[in-house]
Protein backbone atom coordinates (compact mmCIF):
# COMPACT_ATOMS: atom_id res chain seq x y z
CA UNK A 1 0.00 0.00 0.00
CA UNK A 2 1.02 4.02 -0.83
CA UNK A 3 -0.93 6.02 1.46
CA UNK A 4 -1.66 9.35 -0.39
CA UNK A 5 -0.62 7.82 -4.06
CA UNK A 6 -4.16 6.85 -6.31
CA UNK A 7 -4.15 3.56 -8.78
CA UNK A 8 -3.61 6.11 -11.42
CA UNK A 9 -0.66 7.55 -10.00
CA UNK A 10 0.88 4.26 -9.47
CA UNK A 11 0.28 2.86 -12.34
CA UNK A 12 2.16 5.79 -14.73
CA UNK A 13 4.95 5.22 -12.44
CA UNK A 14 4.72 1.29 -13.15
CA UNK A 15 4.50 2.71 -16.52
CA UNK A 16 8.09 4.60 -15.87
CA UNK A 17 9.71 1.98 -14.25
CA UNK A 18 9.01 -0.23 -17.40
CA UNK A 19 10.20 1.47 -19.64
CA UNK A 20 13.39 2.31 -17.24
CA UNK A 21 14.28 -1.21 -17.17
CA UNK A 22 15.42 -0.53 -20.80
CA UNK A 23 17.82 1.87 -20.74
CA UNK A 24 20.39 0.03 -18.08
CA UNK A 25 22.41 -1.39 -21.86
CA UNK A 26 22.90 2.80 -22.30
CA UNK A 27 23.67 4.04 -18.92
CA UNK A 28 27.51 3.15 -18.76
CA UNK A 29 28.14 4.53 -21.79
CA UNK A 30 25.72 7.41 -21.07
CA UNK A 31 28.20 7.88 -17.68
CA UNK A 32 31.33 7.92 -19.26
CA UNK A 33 30.25 10.22 -22.28
CA UNK A 34 29.31 12.94 -19.68
CA UNK A 35 25.80 13.16 -21.12
CA UNK A 36 22.43 11.80 -21.67
CA UNK A 37 21.92 10.73 -25.44
CA UNK A 38 18.99 12.76 -27.35
CA UNK A 39 17.12 9.94 -27.99
CA UNK A 40 16.38 9.04 -24.32
CA UNK A 41 14.89 12.62 -23.91
CA UNK A 42 13.15 12.48 -26.91
CA UNK A 43 11.42 8.63 -25.69
CA UNK A 44 10.05 10.65 -22.28
CA UNK A 45 9.04 13.65 -24.47
CA UNK A 46 6.62 10.80 -26.41
CA UNK A 47 5.84 9.18 -23.34
CA UNK A 48 4.49 12.13 -21.75
CA UNK A 49 6.83 12.06 -18.84
CA UNK A 50 8.40 15.73 -19.33
CA UNK A 51 4.98 17.45 -19.68
CA UNK A 52 3.33 15.23 -16.65
CA UNK A 53 3.30 18.08 -14.57
CA UNK A 54 2.11 20.50 -16.98
CA UNK A 55 -2.13 20.98 -16.74
CA UNK A 56 -4.23 19.68 -19.71
CA UNK A 57 -5.04 23.21 -20.96
CA UNK A 58 -1.12 23.76 -21.67
CA UNK A 59 -1.09 20.65 -23.31
CA UNK A 60 0.47 18.40 -20.75
CA UNK A 61 -0.91 15.39 -18.66
CA UNK A 62 -1.46 17.32 -15.88
CA UNK A 63 -0.56 14.65 -13.23
CA UNK A 64 -0.62 15.22 -9.85
CA UNK A 65 2.46 16.12 -7.85
CA UNK A 66 2.34 12.68 -6.02
CA UNK A 67 2.25 10.99 -9.25
CA UNK A 68 5.72 12.87 -10.15
CA UNK A 69 7.00 12.21 -6.58
CA UNK A 70 6.55 8.45 -7.77
CA UNK A 71 8.06 8.87 -11.44
CA UNK A 72 10.83 10.67 -10.29
CA UNK A 73 12.05 7.61 -7.64
CA UNK A 74 11.35 5.41 -10.10
CA UNK A 75 13.84 7.04 -13.02
CA UNK A 76 16.55 7.57 -9.57
CA UNK A 77 16.05 3.93 -9.05
CA UNK A 78 17.11 3.24 -12.46
CA UNK A 79 19.35 6.03 -13.63
CA UNK A 80 19.71 9.13 -10.92
CA UNK A 81 21.63 11.23 -13.40
CA UNK A 82 18.45 11.08 -15.70
CA UNK A 83 16.16 11.65 -12.73
CA UNK A 84 17.84 14.59 -12.23
CA UNK A 85 17.41 16.29 -15.67
CA UNK A 86 13.47 15.31 -15.49
CA UNK A 87 13.11 17.05 -11.98
CA UNK A 88 14.86 20.33 -12.86
CA UNK A 89 12.60 20.19 -16.31
CA UNK A 90 9.13 19.17 -15.60
CA UNK A 91 9.62 20.11 -11.75
CA UNK A 92 10.72 23.52 -10.94
CA UNK A 93 11.28 25.04 -14.86
CA UNK A 94 8.21 24.25 -15.87
CA UNK A 95 6.32 24.50 -12.33
CA UNK A 96 7.54 28.16 -11.96
CA UNK A 97 6.34 29.12 -15.91
CA UNK A 98 2.65 27.46 -14.77
CA UNK A 99 2.35 29.24 -11.98
CA UNK A 100 3.80 32.84 -13.28
CA UNK A 101 3.57 32.96 -16.67
CA UNK A 102 1.44 34.64 -18.88
CA UNK A 103 -1.39 32.81 -20.81
CA UNK A 104 1.37 34.04 -23.95
CA UNK A 105 3.92 32.77 -22.19
CA UNK A 106 2.72 29.23 -21.34
CA UNK A 107 1.31 29.10 -24.96
CA UNK A 108 5.27 29.64 -26.28
CA UNK A 109 7.58 27.93 -23.40
CA UNK A 110 5.68 25.13 -22.29
CA UNK A 111 5.57 23.16 -25.69
CA UNK A 112 9.23 23.30 -25.51
CA UNK A 113 9.70 21.55 -22.29
CA UNK A 114 7.70 18.35 -23.33
CA UNK A 115 8.18 17.88 -26.63
CA UNK A 116 11.34 16.03 -25.94
CA UNK A 117 14.38 18.26 -27.70
CA UNK A 118 15.77 19.77 -24.70
CA UNK A 119 15.11 19.94 -20.90
CA UNK A 120 14.69 23.37 -19.65
CA UNK A 121 16.93 25.24 -16.98
CA UNK A 122 16.74 27.42 -13.93
CA UNK A 123 19.67 29.64 -12.94
CA UNK A 124 19.92 31.22 -9.59
CA UNK A 125 23.15 30.32 -8.37
CA UNK A 126 26.20 32.25 -8.98
CA UNK A 127 29.94 31.84 -8.07
CA UNK A 128 29.13 33.99 -5.00
CA UNK A 129 25.85 33.09 -3.73
CA UNK A 130 24.89 29.69 -3.69
CA UNK A 131 22.95 29.20 0.12
CA UNK A 132 22.82 33.05 0.54
CA UNK A 133 20.77 32.80 -3.22
CA UNK A 134 19.70 36.64 -2.28
CA UNK A 135 23.05 37.55 -2.35
CA UNK A 136 23.21 36.96 -6.23
CA UNK A 137 25.27 39.68 -8.62
CA UNK A 138 23.94 39.46 -12.47
CA UNK A 139 22.05 42.58 -13.31
CA UNK A 140 19.69 43.01 -15.67
CA UNK A 141 19.13 46.88 -17.40
CA UNK A 142 16.51 48.55 -19.74
CA UNK A 143 17.55 48.52 -23.19
CA UNK A 144 15.52 49.85 -25.69
CA UNK A 145 12.07 48.23 -25.76
CA UNK A 146 13.42 45.33 -23.97
CA UNK A 147 16.62 43.72 -21.36
CA UNK A 148 20.36 43.39 -21.51
CA UNK A 149 21.54 41.15 -18.86
CA UNK A 150 25.30 41.06 -17.48
CA UNK A 151 26.69 38.27 -14.89
CA UNK A 152 27.64 34.44 -14.50
CA UNK A 153 25.24 31.45 -13.51
CA UNK A 154 27.01 28.35 -11.50
CA UNK A 155 26.29 24.82 -11.00
CA UNK A 156 23.47 24.98 -13.52
CA UNK A 157 21.36 21.27 -14.38
CA UNK A 158 20.59 20.83 -18.20
CA UNK A 159 22.58 24.10 -19.74
CA UNK A 160 24.11 22.23 -22.59
CA UNK A 161 20.33 20.72 -23.21
CA UNK A 162 18.11 23.62 -22.46
CA UNK A 163 16.40 25.70 -25.23
CA UNK A 164 16.33 28.32 -22.40
CA UNK A 165 16.62 29.24 -18.67
CA UNK A 166 14.89 30.82 -15.74
CA UNK A 167 17.49 33.71 -15.34
CA UNK A 168 17.45 35.79 -11.88
CA UNK A 169 19.11 38.72 -12.42
CA UNK A 170 18.53 42.09 -9.99
CA UNK A 171 16.86 45.03 -11.79
CA UNK A 172 16.79 48.72 -11.30
CA UNK A 173 18.54 50.62 -8.16
CA UNK A 174 19.17 46.93 -6.44
CA UNK A 175 21.32 45.83 -8.98
CA UNK A 176 24.22 47.45 -6.25
CA UNK A 177 24.71 44.03 -4.34
CA UNK A 178 22.80 45.41 -1.39
CA UNK A 179 23.19 41.75 0.18
CA UNK A 180 27.38 43.00 0.79
CA UNK A 181 26.01 45.96 2.60
CA UNK A 182 25.22 44.83 6.37
CA UNK A 183 22.44 47.61 7.30
CA UNK A 184 21.14 48.65 4.27
CA UNK A 185 17.46 49.45 4.40
CA UNK A 186 16.60 47.65 1.64
CA UNK A 187 15.76 43.61 1.81
CA UNK A 188 18.86 41.65 -0.03
CA UNK A 189 16.77 40.56 -2.43
CA UNK A 190 15.48 43.65 -3.92
CA UNK A 191 15.01 44.03 -7.29
CA UNK A 192 15.56 40.22 -7.95
CA UNK A 193 13.08 39.51 -11.31
CA UNK A 194 12.98 36.27 -13.35
CA UNK A 195 13.65 36.70 -16.50
CA UNK A 196 13.07 33.86 -19.80
CA UNK A 197 16.53 33.72 -21.75
CA UNK A 198 16.91 31.63 -24.59
CA UNK A 199 20.39 29.65 -24.12
CA UNK A 200 20.81 31.02 -28.31
CA UNK A 201 20.31 34.72 -27.38
CA UNK A 202 22.94 36.96 -28.14
CA UNK A 203 25.91 37.17 -25.28
CA UNK A 204 24.81 33.88 -23.62
CA UNK A 205 27.25 31.24 -23.85
CA UNK A 206 27.30 27.62 -21.62
CA UNK A 207 30.72 28.06 -19.90
CA UNK A 208 32.40 24.25 -19.18
CA UNK A 209 30.83 21.03 -17.93
CA UNK A 210 31.78 20.75 -14.51
CA UNK A 211 33.75 17.40 -13.58
CA UNK A 212 31.45 15.67 -10.83
CA UNK A 213 31.93 13.69 -8.03
CA UNK A 214 28.75 11.96 -9.17
CA UNK A 215 25.74 12.20 -11.81
CA UNK A 216 28.55 11.96 -14.62
CA UNK A 217 25.73 11.86 -17.12
CA UNK A 218 24.01 14.97 -15.87
CA UNK A 219 25.02 18.18 -17.43
CA UNK A 220 26.32 20.96 -15.05
CA UNK A 221 27.85 23.48 -16.54
CA UNK A 222 27.84 28.05 -15.90
CA UNK A 223 25.94 30.03 -17.69
CA UNK A 224 27.39 33.22 -18.92
CA UNK A 225 25.59 36.01 -20.40
CA UNK A 226 27.95 39.08 -21.27
CA UNK A 227 25.42 41.80 -22.60
CA UNK A 228 22.80 39.26 -23.32
CA UNK A 229 19.78 40.47 -24.82
CA UNK A 230 15.96 39.76 -24.65
CA UNK A 231 12.95 41.26 -25.18
CA UNK A 232 10.61 43.41 -22.86
CA UNK A 233 8.45 39.48 -22.79
CA UNK A 234 10.73 37.57 -21.12
CA UNK A 235 10.13 38.71 -18.14
CA UNK A 236 7.96 35.76 -15.56
CA UNK A 237 5.83 37.02 -13.24
CA UNK A 238 6.32 40.78 -11.36
CA UNK A 239 9.25 42.44 -11.90
CA UNK A 240 11.22 42.77 -8.74
CA UNK A 241 9.01 39.51 -7.39
CA UNK A 242 11.54 37.16 -8.55
CA UNK A 243 12.92 35.60 -5.23
CA UNK A 244 9.93 34.52 -3.60
CA UNK A 245 9.63 32.79 -7.52
CA UNK A 246 12.79 31.05 -6.78
CA UNK A 247 12.15 29.80 -2.92
CA UNK A 248 8.79 28.49 -4.00
CA UNK A 249 10.39 26.86 -7.28
CA UNK A 250 12.61 25.56 -4.46
CA UNK A 251 10.11 24.31 -2.29
CA UNK A 252 8.30 22.04 -4.67
CA UNK A 253 12.04 21.01 -6.18
CA UNK A 254 12.93 19.04 -2.57
CA UNK A 255 10.01 16.86 -3.07
CA UNK A 256 11.42 16.18 -6.38
CA UNK A 257 14.88 15.88 -4.40
CA UNK A 258 13.57 13.66 -1.11
CA UNK A 259 11.86 11.16 -4.20
CA UNK A 260 15.32 10.98 -6.26
CA UNK A 261 17.09 9.90 -2.58
CA UNK A 262 14.31 7.53 -2.01
CA UNK A 263 15.07 5.94 -5.61
CA UNK A 264 18.75 6.03 -5.14
CA UNK A 265 18.75 4.31 -1.63
CA UNK A 266 16.15 1.70 -2.89
CA UNK A 267 18.42 0.53 -5.78
CA UNK A 268 21.19 0.31 -3.84
CA UNK A 269 19.76 -1.90 -0.73
CA UNK A 270 17.88 -3.79 -3.46
CA UNK A 271 21.55 -4.83 -4.77
CA UNK A 272 22.51 -5.62 -1.14
CA UNK A 273 19.63 -7.57 -0.16
CA UNK A 274 20.35 -9.85 -3.08
CA UNK A 275 24.36 -9.93 -2.71
CA UNK A 276 23.50 -10.66 0.89
CA UNK A 277 20.95 -13.91 0.00
CA UNK A 278 23.91 -14.96 -2.53
CA UNK A 279 27.18 -14.50 -1.20
CA UNK A 280 28.68 -17.06 1.11
CA UNK A 281 31.39 -16.59 3.56
CA UNK A 282 32.50 -19.13 6.50
CA UNK A 283 30.03 -21.79 5.11
CA UNK A 284 26.60 -19.89 5.15
CA UNK A 285 24.93 -16.90 3.04
CA UNK A 286 26.21 -13.61 4.33
CA UNK A 287 22.71 -12.25 5.40
CA UNK A 288 22.46 -14.19 8.10
CA UNK A 289 25.38 -12.41 9.97
CA UNK A 290 23.56 -9.96 12.15
CA UNK A 291 26.10 -7.46 11.47
CA UNK A 292 24.70 -7.95 7.63
CA UNK A 293 20.98 -8.02 8.02
CA UNK A 294 20.34 -5.42 10.69
CA UNK A 295 21.94 -2.66 9.20
CA UNK A 296 19.62 -3.04 5.74
CA UNK A 297 16.35 -4.41 7.86
CA UNK A 298 17.26 -0.72 9.92
CA UNK A 299 17.08 1.14 6.76
CA UNK A 300 14.78 -0.76 4.67
CA UNK A 301 12.78 1.05 7.60
CA UNK A 302 14.34 4.54 7.16
CA UNK A 303 13.38 3.91 3.26
CA UNK A 304 9.96 3.57 3.51
CA UNK A 305 9.56 6.96 6.20
CA UNK A 306 11.39 8.88 3.73
CA UNK A 307 8.94 8.00 0.51
CA UNK A 308 6.10 8.89 2.94
CA UNK A 309 7.67 12.27 3.90
CA UNK A 310 8.12 13.03 0.39
CA UNK A 311 4.56 11.63 -0.48
CA UNK A 312 3.07 13.99 2.15
CA UNK A 313 4.75 16.93 1.04
CA UNK A 314 3.63 16.50 -2.27
CA UNK A 315 0.17 15.45 -1.44
CA UNK A 316 -0.33 18.80 0.48
CA UNK A 317 0.89 20.87 -2.74
CA UNK A 318 -1.18 18.91 -4.72
CA UNK A 319 -4.20 20.57 -2.12
CA UNK A 320 -2.64 23.95 -2.09
CA UNK A 321 -1.66 23.72 1.71
CA UNK A 322 1.28 25.06 2.88
CA UNK A 323 4.20 22.74 2.38
CA UNK A 324 7.74 24.53 3.19
CA UNK A 325 8.65 22.87 5.95
CA UNK A 326 7.03 19.11 4.96
CA UNK A 327 9.42 19.50 1.94
CA UNK A 328 12.50 20.40 3.71
CA UNK A 329 11.76 17.76 6.07
CA UNK A 330 11.41 14.85 3.39
CA UNK A 331 14.83 16.34 1.55
CA UNK A 332 16.62 16.34 4.90
CA UNK A 333 15.60 12.97 6.02
CA UNK A 334 15.46 11.29 2.46
CA UNK A 335 18.83 12.57 1.50
CA UNK A 336 20.59 11.33 4.68
CA UNK A 337 19.10 8.34 4.78
CA UNK A 338 20.42 7.98 0.93
CA UNK A 339 23.99 8.19 2.17
CA UNK A 340 23.47 5.87 4.80
CA UNK A 341 21.81 3.51 2.64
CA UNK A 342 24.53 3.67 -0.22
CA UNK A 343 27.13 3.10 2.40
CA UNK A 344 25.77 -0.01 3.75
CA UNK A 345 25.27 -1.68 0.62
CA UNK A 346 28.78 -0.92 -0.25
CA UNK A 347 29.49 -2.29 2.83
CA UNK A 348 27.58 -5.20 2.35
CA UNK A 349 29.08 -5.79 -0.95
CA UNK A 350 32.50 -5.37 0.52
CA UNK A 351 35.45 -5.06 -1.99
CA UNK A 352 32.96 -5.91 -4.98
CA UNK A 353 31.03 -2.51 -3.70
CA UNK A 354 34.15 -0.51 -4.56
CA UNK A 355 33.96 -2.08 -8.09
CA UNK A 356 32.56 -0.72 -11.01
CA UNK A 357 30.99 -3.62 -12.02
CA UNK A 358 28.68 -3.63 -9.67
CA UNK A 359 26.08 -0.33 -9.78
CA UNK A 360 26.21 0.81 -5.75
CA UNK A 361 29.49 2.31 -6.05
CA UNK A 362 27.92 4.68 -8.86
CA UNK A 363 24.53 4.84 -6.10
CA UNK A 364 27.07 6.21 -3.56
CA UNK A 365 28.91 8.70 -5.95
CA UNK A 366 25.21 10.00 -7.21
CA UNK A 367 23.27 10.01 -3.69
CA UNK A 368 25.66 12.45 -2.45
CA UNK A 369 24.71 15.06 -4.47
CA UNK A 370 20.71 14.63 -2.70
CA UNK A 371 22.24 16.79 0.13
CA UNK A 372 23.93 19.73 -1.32
CA UNK A 373 21.66 20.71 -4.28
CA UNK A 374 18.69 23.05 -3.85
CA UNK A 375 19.89 23.12 -0.29
CA UNK A 376 21.84 21.44 1.77
CA UNK A 377 21.09 19.67 4.84
CA UNK A 378 22.03 22.62 6.98
CA UNK A 379 19.67 24.76 5.10
CA UNK A 380 17.12 22.46 5.34
CA UNK A 381 17.17 22.52 9.26
CA UNK A 382 17.71 26.26 9.06
CA UNK A 383 14.05 26.31 7.05
CA UNK A 384 12.41 23.75 9.51
CA UNK A 385 13.78 25.63 13.03
CA UNK A 386 12.15 28.83 11.49
CA UNK A 387 8.84 27.68 10.64
CA UNK A 388 8.92 25.74 14.15
CA UNK A 389 9.94 29.01 15.85
CA UNK A 390 8.16 31.44 14.07
CA UNK A 391 5.87 33.93 16.00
Amino acid sequence: MRPFAAGTERDLADAVADWARGLTPVIAEAEKAGAIPRGVIADLGRLGVLGMTIPERDGGLGASSVAFALVLEELAAAWPSLSVGVAVNSGIVAGTIVRHGTAEQRAQLLPRLLDGIGLGAFALTEPTSGSDAAALRTTARRDGEGWRIDGRKQFITNARYAPFAIVFARVGEADRVVASRPGAPSPAHAGITAFVVPLDAQGVSVGPHERKLGLHASDTSALVLDGARVGAGAVLGEEGKGFAMALAGLDGGRIGIAAQAVGIARAALSVARAYARDRKQFGRAIGEFDGVRFPLAELEARLAAARMLALRAAWLKDRGRPFTRQASMAKLFASEMAQKATHAAVQTLGGNGYMRDYAVERYARDGRATTIYEGTSEIQRLVIARSLLAA
